[in-house]
């Protein structure tokens, strides 16, 4: 099967892509990190604790949002640089390709370690399975090419969550 699609690299897509990603991969650490605050603020207003461990409380929680809001705030600065924000994608039985204005990758189907799994968007990873990602968003692929992208990568021993 060899298909193409087109799509616009938004601004809303890929913020909601960003926040997916997050959440998935730093959600747990996220609550936790906003509990261990909540104490630390607790322990500070109160005095139940010392000054200086309820700054930490609060200062590495702090810490871990913000690093995860700038990663986030990159990706939608990344989207906002692009001259032309139109994605051509090109799935065949070997690889998948995506080709802008500016840029092509090629992506054989075995380089493809993961899939994550949303209702609006795959995220595609390579090299490692939780690290950076490839957005393809499902509205313009379908449910048929969705499906044949997912048995491709699980063809090749990659992983779909």
């Amino acid at each position: 099967m060899q298909r193409e699609i087109t799509y616009e690299y938004a601004p809303l897509l890929v913020k909601a892509a960003s926040r997916r990603f997050i959440w998935r991969r730093a959600g747990r650490g996220l609550v936790a990190c906003c509990v261990i605050g909540g104490m630390g603020i607790a322990a500070l207003v109160t005095g139940v604790a010392s000054p200086w461990l309820s700054l930490v409380a609060i200062g590495l929680p702090v810490s871990v949002g913000a690093a995860w809001w700038r990663y986030y705030r990159r990706a939608a600065d990344v989207c906002a640089t692009m001259p032309d924000r139109h994605v051509t994608v090109r799935v065949g039985p070997e690889s998948i390709s995506f080709q802008t204005t500016e840029h092509t990758s090629t992506l054989k189907w075995s380089r493809i370690k993961r899939v994550w799994r949303f209702p609006d968007v795959l995220l595609l990873f390579t090299y490692d399975k939780t690290a950076g990602y490839t957005m393809l968003p499902t509205a313009p692929l379908g449910e048929e090419l969705r499906r044949y992208v997912e048995d491709r990568v699980r063809e090749h021993g990659g992983d779909v969550a």
